[in-house]
């Protein structure tokens, strides 16, 4: 009984990840931006704060990745029932650009708290984080335009 529902339950996975093959890329592009912004986000916390590790924090950290996967999923899902799966490809690749770009911004905020400021290490991180802060947003359309009525920059600071 026990190795019918294994068989039942790998069988489902199986189905679900066949089904799931043309978003594969993005899922794993999602999960790789979610785990870096949770290691340098716990690192800067840890280094420049002095905090222990709160799982608080991380598990808010694991819900809001949840939350993006199931959205990913759910918009190619609904995409492919309406027989538009090419249009539901690509609102899934612009949300997934949309998160890696405000993720990232984060990412480095927080590897400008952990090196030293004036080292090599900072001053690059430095000239990247304004580069996506204040340069790159002119290029994505609608995202300056969104940050200019938010009043905020890419990584949410006021």
């Amino acid at each position: 009984m026990v190795e019918q529902v294994k068989n039942v339950f790998v069988g489902i996975v199986m189905a679900v990840l066949a089904y799931l093959k043309p978003i594969e890329g993005e899922l794993w592009s999602l999960f790789l931006i979610f785990f870096v912004n949770f290691v340098f986000g716990y690192l800067s916390g840890m280094i420049a704060k002095g905090e222990d590790f709160n799982f608080k924090k991380a598990f808010r950290c694991i819900g809001e990745a949840t939350v993006f996967f199931i959205l990913c999923t759910a918009i190619y899902a609904i995409g492919k029932f309406k027989g538009q799966e090419a249009g539901a490809l690509q609102c899934v690749s612009f949300i997934t650009y949309t998160i890696i770009y405000f993720y990232s911004t984060n990412v480095l905020k927080n590897l400008k708290l952990i090196f030293k400021e004036g080292t090599a290490p900072w001053s690059v991180v430095s000239f990247i984080y304004y580069v996506l802060r204040f340069k790159f947003i002119e290029r994505i359309p609608y995202l300056s335009d969104y940050m200019n009525i938010k009043g905020r920059s890419a990584d949410g600071e006021r």
